[in-house]
């Protein structure tokens, strides 16, 4: 007598890869339409753009089975929200991405149009290719391919799928919060799939353990009621603009590292991470331009993960182009901080503030506006759906191994999910390695990293109706 053969209840790794790979032309035309929409949350005259292609999101995910409702947030953002229910005994996975995305105002510094989805050396370039219409889009295409494998394999249709799309994360987020905590229904889930990172290498499957918070602020220093000229009254007059780089220069020592009382920290990443020449390649830093840390015996990630940074976002002045011949009076920054696990932002923000408080030069009239804050995140991967994911992510890149890594980005909704739903499990991954230049000028996304890491997904989607 002889064992029969196990019944094969969900697709191969390469049946996986062959679904996702039938998909890529979708995923191609899917997102040059997305990408043509400038949805930039909060920006006036971009009102139509963030409607109409919130629109599109709704009506794509219907297309494929998902019944969505679009839901307008206390922000003014509109997320997309909608549940194929599970069958009895089959769990809900929640699957997130957002629409919007950073502003593309440089566009002398794009090769080509930000808001057209262009090919150059085998990538796809376009503000929101990476972060994060790469993700919707990729959404999208697991799912039409789940669809089609449901005919072999029926009990895949029977896993809930959430969709959460939301319309602010690039700003904030905080309407999205808001709506967990009125509507929390609308997010309930098993497992919650957070499309939003990505690998530290190309090529190189990973799941994301840590994110930084941050706790940002926008000062103002002024000095005159309004600016005069530098000929009369420059060398008295105190110099608004000036008194501001001074007390900018004061957030950091002489080897660039955070200077800041209450933000001071000897922690180091025990994770993977970059060495000082990946880091250096991978950031574009100048030939003979020193990489900061690096001479303390500090690695890259004890710096972007481990540790507070600060980082000048913006500047409120007169360009070079409109310069004129006048003392300024008044002069504005936007300070990022960035908090890492184990900080609280709220403390961190208050140090921050505390400190220019008191190294405000010439007793200049500042004026600090505190900026939504955002808690830092440390990942639980021990649970069975998180094994799951990483042995899917190894499956789909043909790896023996899933690399654990940090971030120095944020997500505010991860922490504000597990504490809605504290049984759940909450996996962080996707389409963003280092050659995305993610809120830079040519942002671009490898398409094989958008088949792997959707093929991925397609299978620990599979495995979950094991």
């Amino acid at each position: 007598m002889t064992d029969s053969p196990t019944e094969q209840t969900s697709p191969t790794p390469e049946a996986a890869r062959a679904a996702m790979a039938a998909q890529m032309p979708f995923v191609r035309e899917a997102l040059t339409e997305l990408v043509a929409f400038r949805s930039v949350h909060s920006t006036p005259g971009l009102e139509k753009d963030n409607a109409d292609a919130a629109a599109w999101v709704v009506n794509s995910f219907r297309e494929v089975g998902i019944p969505v409702e679009p839901h307008v947030t206390s922000d003014g953002s509109t997320s997309v929200i909608g549940l194929r229910e599970p069958a009895e005994g089959f769990p809900t996975i929640l699957l997130y991405s957002h629409f919007d995305v950073q502003p593309a105002s440089d566009v002398e510094n794009w090769t080509a149009s930000p808001w057209e989805l262009t090919e150059r050396d085998g990538r796809w370039y376009g503000r929101g290719a990476a972060d994060c219409k790469g993700h919707v889009v990729m959404h999208l295409a697991v799912l039409r391919a789940l669809n089609e494998l449901a005919t072999e394999f029926p009990d895949v249709s029977k896993v809930g799928v959430r969709v959460l799309v939301e319309g602010s994360e690039e700003r904030g987020g905080y309407g999205l919060e808001d709506l967990l905590a009125e509507k929390p229904d609308l997010f309930a889930a098993d497992v919650f799939l957070i499309a939003d990172s990505g690998n530290d290498a190309l090529g190189v499957p990973a799941v994301g353990t840590a994110l930084r918070g941050t706790a940002p602020v926008t000062v103002t220093v002024e000095t005159l009621d309004q600016p005069m000229h530098s000929g009369q009254y420059g060398g008295a007059a105190p110099d608004a603009l000036l008194s501001l780089i001074h007390l900018l220069a004061t957030l950091h020592d002489d080897n660039g590292l955070v200077a800041v009382d209450g933000l001071d920290s000897d922690a180091r990443w025990e994770g993977r991470g970059p060495d000082a020449a990946t880091f250096r390649r991978d950031a574009g830093i100048l030939d003979g331009v020193d990489l900061l840390g690096e001479a303390q015996g500090l690695n890259p990630n004890d710096l972007t993960v481990a540790r507070p940074s600060i980082t000048v976002t913006g500047l409120d002045s007169l360009s070079v182009a409109d310069a004129v011949n006048a003392v300024v009076a008044r002069a504005a920054a936007h300070i990022s901080l960035r908090v890492p696990p184990g900080m609280d932002a709220k403390v961190a923000q208050d140090a921050l503030i505390a400190h220019l408080e008191t190294h405000v030069p010439q007793h200049a009239k500042l004026t600090i506006e505190r900026d939504t804050l955002a808690s830092p995140f440390l990942a639980d991967i021990t649970g069975p759906a998180l094994a799951r994911l990483t042995a899917s992510l190894a499956d789909a890149y043909g790896a023996e191994t899933t690399a654990e890594i940090g971030s120095g980005g944020s997500i505010p909704l991860c922490n504000a999910l597990l504490s809605h739903f504290p049984d759940a499990e909450l996996g962080l991954f996707g389409i963003e390695e280092p050659a995305c230049r993610i809120h830079s000028a040519d942002e671009s996304v490898s398409p094989d990293e958008i088949h792997a890491i959707g093929t991925a997904e397609l299978l620990f989607l599979a495995r979950s109706a094991e």
